[in-house]
């Protein structure tokens, strides 16, 4: 059923459907199902793989009759069935946006997450991290459906962390207070990180826990070298911590919960977003040395006290029991939508 509502003397329909549109890639996909469920609507989840001259100029998608995707065209997109609302994410998603809302005639709505490197006025709303340069245009005139967040959109809530934190799998829930979660990365697109690198972090690691005396629950992810973590657990020989192995129930994110500090090595910005909801102190570890946005990005956060690095926490410990501020930006990013395109607030 169609929701409406009275905003400035006019009743503005919220979207009857919702589409997130991506190549399958868990970050991005992520990222537009948080933004979907901070505004209540309920999205379709479909894939698409755009062609490789679209990933390098998106805009070329605004040219009628320029091909959209690669390989077999998409049913609905033979069919001519569209969104009242599509919500995509990252740079080489942005075509598609962009030719949907030309195929339509701009009936469909566009939000774009993260900075697509082509005008914002492509797009109905943009969502841009502080780190990107399309930040800088966010409020000013003509540029008034550009958004501006800390750190990348997650679906976590406060809520959720501290429900999941009572079933947690028994090697975690038996772990020694202090207890610092570890939230492991590894190769990313910008380097890869090897066996020394595991190995320092491990010593790191190790040193930490002999300072402070804190078990450590220790969360890879995908992209984290299985060959590696042996280098790393080696240096925590005789400490106490419990490696997740990717069997049984993840314990992320109820481990936040748990945890009293939670340690993030530096290539992911959303494990560091997602850290920072809690409140609790977010230490930074590099696998190797961040240049450009990403280092952009943990400067900002670390400026505004949502992490320390982990150097600082190993030279003085006691600045982990400074209050760290909580990063929360999910109901202001739903509220300025909702104000964009005239929707009402949930009651």
């Amino acid at each position: 059923m169609s929701r409406s509502i009275h905003s400035s003397d006019t009743f503005v329909k919220m979207p009857d459907s919702t589409w997130i549109l991506s190549d399958g890639t868990m970050g991005m996909m992520s990222q537009s199902f948080a933004l979907a469920q901070s505004l209540g609507l309920e999205a379709t989840d479909l894939r698409a793989v755009p062609t490789p001259w679209l990933r390098l100029f998106p805009s070329h998608a605004a040219i009628p009759g320029w091909q959209l995707t690669l390989g077999r065209k998409p049913d609905w997109l033979k069919a001519g069935i569209f969104p009242e609302l599509l919500i995509t994410c990252g740079t080489r998603m942005a075509g598609l946006s962009v030719g949907i809302r030309r195929l339509t005639s701009q009936r469909t709505k566009t939000i774009h997450i993260q900075d697509p490197r082509i005008s914002p006025h492509h797009f109905d709303m943009l969502i841009v991290t502080a780190h990107d340069d399309m930040a800088a245009l966010a409020g000013t005139p003509g540029y008034e459906h550009v958004l501006v967040s800390t750190g990348s959109l997650n679906r976590l809530t406060r809520d959720a962390i501290a429900e999941q934190a009572t079933s947690l799998p028994t090697p975690f829930s038996r772990l020694h207070a202090p207890i610092y979660a570890v939230m492991i990365g590894g190769h990313n697109k910008r380097y890869k990180a090897g066996a020394e690198a595991f190995a320092g972090l491990g010593r790191q690691l190790a040193a930490l826990a002999n300072k402070t005396g804190a078990s450590l629950a220790l969360i890879p992810s995908r992209r984290t070298p299985v060959r590696h973590l042996k280098n790393l657990t080696i240096e925590l020989t005789g400490l106490s911590y419990t490696l997740w192995d990717g069997q049984g129930p993840n314990p992320y994110p109820g481990i936040l919960g748990q945890a009293d500090a939670v340690i993030v090595t530096s290539d992911s910005v959303n494990m560091t977003s997602e850290a920072a909801l809690t409140g609790k102190p977010v230490i930074v570890a590099t696998l190797r040395e961040e240049e450009g946005r990403i280092a952009d990005f943990h400067a900002r956060m670390k400026a505004n006290h949502h992490t320390v690095l982990l150097e600082e926490a190993l030279e003085n410990p006691d600045i982990l029991s400074t209050p760290f501020a909580v990063l929360d930006e999910m109901p202001s990013l739903s509220t300025q939508v909702r104000q964009h395109f005239g929707w009402q607030e949930p009651a």
